[in-house]
């Protein structure tokens, strides 16, 4: 499952609890359309692929101090895809080698970032005596975009609906895939994706909404019942351990080069709720780190519940029985 970057998860977690600025505004919406057209780029290449042909999405590498991050690999035959997705909007004209963008010229290229992951991941491929042809694939996913290459690029560039008809036609068209060990070969190079350097500490004056929110409505106002809580705004309810687990996560997204303390989660959650509920939640839940005393604290993931606890969905769903629990 491709997952959301810590940059939209962390931008997302904070506009519930407090006003974005215009730059957090702008580089949330970005985020956001990125990962719409990314998720369906892959919606699409499952349907086509049936998972017959090895893939990998949103790979992070490091070679040579150089980072590269690449949205799509995918290996058809005996050659690999270098797949980029794109999700931008308006006229795109290319020639003269230069882009252009609704007729103004672009001051970089858009071909620059695949064209640096192909060379980079061609010497990788180079150092560990791997044989196999690259090939750059950039997909336009907006629906709305005018594409117009007047010239060769090296470069195959298709719209989201060409590149399902072009795929298939390579699936079909295919030999047996050759046991070609570039996935093996990536495994050595491959590290976490990219974190931004600062967290929610670093801001001094700004002020976070403490509470549970309300995964329906945003909102904080609720009727507390012994199993469950109920939004008193939407009428959405939802178990108190999963509220609190999801809740916990929250912070972690947000505080994420912090660890998990209960006198900051307390902070976090505010005063209508239970310090020995939380203790509970934390000791169940999340892991411990052997420190004394006052140093107590719990592991930060630093990311959404959905992500933190994929390994466990089928347990909190089960816990969804607890809403008809008697109060």
């Amino acid at each position: 499952m491709r997952k959301k970057s810590f940059d939209q998860q962390y931008l997302e977690t904070l506009s519930k609890r407090t006003s974005l600025n215009v730059r957090e505004q702008k580089q949330l919406q970005s985020c956001q359309k990125g990962f719409e057209g990314e998720c369906r780029t892959d919606k699409v290449t499952a349907q086509v692929t049936k998972g017959l042909f090895l893939c990998l999405d949103d790979v992070n590498l490091v070679f040579d101090d150089q980072r590269i991050q690449i949205d799509k690999l995918l290996q058809i035959g005996n050659k690999l895809y270098l797949i980029d997705i794109k999700n931008y909007h308006g006229h795109y004209t290319f020639h003269d080698r230069t882009w252009y963008c609704n007729g103004k010229p672009l001051t970089q290229s858009i071909f620059g970032q695949i064209d640096r992951a192909h060379d980079i991941l061609a010497r990788i491929f180079a150092e560990n005596h791997v044989n196999i042809e690259i090939v750059k694939v950039l997909v336009f996913t907006d629906y709305e975009v005018v594409l117009d290459i007047q010239e060769e690029t090296g470069v195959v560039v298709k719209y989201l609906w060409d590149f399902c008809g072009w795929l298939q036609k390579l699936c079909t068209e295919s030999g047996q895939r050759g046991s070609i060990p570039w996935k093996e070969c990536l495994e050595s190079y491959t590290v976490t994706p990219y974190r931004p350097v600062k967290d929610f500490s670093s801001e001094m004056t700004r002020k976070l909404t403490p509470g549970i929110i309300c995964p329906n409505c945003n909102g904080f106002e609720w009727q507390q019942h012994r199993y469950y809580l109920c939004c008193q705004h939407c009428g959405y309810c939802e178990p108190k351990e999963t509220a609190y687990v999801r809740t916990i996560c929250e912070y972690g997204t947000l505080f994420f080069k912090k660890t998990l303390k209960i006198g900051e989660l307390m902070k976090f959650l505010g005063q209508n709720y239970s310090r020995s509920y939380l203790e509970r939640v934390l000791l169940k839940h999340f892991q411990s780190l052997k420190f004394k005393s006052k140093q107590f604290c719990y592991q930060n993931n630093g990311i959404e519940f959905e992500y933190w606890f994929s390994d466990r969905k089928k347990y909190f769903d089960k816990l969804q029985k607890r809403i008809h629990w008697g109060s």
